[in-house]
């Protein structure tokens, strides 16, 4: 395999989840029995773990093509691979942004690769996936192009 990564939500993100479950159990320990206050303290943090690994997304650059969460792009079909900036990445999420784009973005990774789609059948002229080594990924990318 030629590159492997996981978006997961950062450190800062789980302090803050953790401060707000924290503040939630503080205040049910005040006002209800502790078996109640404990029940919901274990519930938040089963959801919040449940929704953290949710949210978590797989990219890997196989010899069977890109491959982000469940979706492939066999490498007959991989165009150009190029890494944006934090600034080209806004920019391609927003105003300069292709309606018929793929995204694998998360909002906690600021950079990104595209991708082109070299199949005209495709509906998608371009993948792009938020990468936190994007330079790394495109080089990946470009080294399973036929």
């Amino acid at each position: 395999m030629a590159y492997r990564e996981r978006l997961t939500l950062s450190w800062w993100w789980i302090v803050v989840i953790a401060g707000l479950i924290l503040s939630v159990a503080i205040v049910y320990f005040v006002y209800q029995p502790p078996q109640v206050a404990g029940a919901v303290t274990l519930a938040l943090v089963a959801l919040a773990a449940a929704v953290t690994m949710a949210g978590a997304t797989r990219i890997a650059v196989e010899p069977s093509g890109l491959r982000c969460g469940h979706n492939v792009l066999e490498p007959s079909y991989v165009g150009d691979a190029r890494a944006l900036s934090a600034e080209e990445t806004r920019h391609r999420l927003g105003r300069g942004a292709d309606t018929r784009g793929f995204l694998v973005t998360r909002f906690y990774v600021p950079r990104a690769v595209e991708v082109t789609v070299a199949d005209p059948a495709d509906p998608h002229p371009y993948w792009l996936v938020s990468s936190r080594h994007p330079e790394e990924l495109a080089e990946a990318i470009r080294r399973i192009r036929p």
